[in-house]
């Protein structure tokens, strides 16, 4: 499906035509951006805003509400619930304009939104959205290897009413493919290790919904927050890369 939005391909030399870029939902140490708008909390970025995994759509709907320019989807901005959204995604309103004063205020500025966008449950209503955003601003999408960069349609088509933004509760785990990791890693903050009783070199059976990973547990002193990163050496098809998961400690 995300094929249907391409317009253009470059390498990552493209980002090198802006002078401010805005990363969402973008794990990639390839890829400076200006703000980085992401779940994950990394010590080491020093402009970051934390959005709830899971609720990408919302996301996309706040950037649609306070960036679009046109007229066609009037009607439809009317209808989102803007307070509902900030909540839900954890992005407050004044966050949202701090964004779009430091957008507008540079000459040429680029919103890159990763796979989590396009690999979401709900990734044709969230291209939909962008697709129409893409009409008022500079708009492209990073490809799954994080070593190309797609431009998006400008392709009219129906965005359906967002009614129910999903909540993460429990254990949330990002899942990295790493094909260079000798053996699957879990790294994880001090505040991930407290709310669910794991130590520094523990070794794990991690718990997917169809599959179990054994893990070796690694605190990590540049991670903040309750999501932990997961790398493997494998390229495992899951899909949306955030997991729900059970952790068990293996004696």
């Amino acid at each position: 499906m995300i094929r249907d939005y391409i317009d253009s391909s470059f390498d990552t030399k493209y980002l090198n035509d802006f002078d401010f870029i805005i990363a969402l939902g973008i794990y990639a140490k390839n890829i400076t951006s200006d703000i980085y708008i992401n779940p994950l909390l990394d010590m080491q970025v020093k402009h970051y805003i934390r959005y709830e995994a899971g609720t990408e759509e919302g996301v996309a709907a706040l950037f649609l509400h306070d960036f679009y320019k046109g007229l066609n989807l009037e009607d439809y901005i009317k209808t989102l619930d803007y307070g509902y959204l900030t909540s839900e995604t954890n992005i407050s309103e004044e966050e949202m304009q701090e964004i779009k004063k430091s957008f507008y205020s540079h000459k040429k500025s680029l919103l890159l939104f990763g796979s989590n966008f396009y690999l979401h449950q709900r990734s044709k209503n969230i291209l939909n959205i962008f697709s129409h955003l893409a009409q008022s601003i500079n708009i492209a999408f990073l490809g799954s290897d994080t070593n190309r960069i797609y431009t998006i349609k400008n392709r009219i088509s129906n965005i359906e009413k967002i009614s129910h933004l999903p909540e993460n509760n429990g254990c949330i785990v990002y899942v990295d493919s790493v094909l260079s990791a000798q053996k699957p890693l879990l790294r994880f903050s001090q505040e991930f290790a407290r709310a669910w009783k794991i130590n520094n070199n523990d070794c794990i059976e991690i718990c997917f919904d169809d599959f179990k990973i054994k893990a070796l547990s690694i605190l990590d002193s540049a991670l903040s927050g309750v999501i932990g990163i997961l790398s493997i050496d494998e390229n495992i098809n899951c899909g949306y890369r955030y997991k729900k998961v059970i952790i068990n400690k293996v004696s």
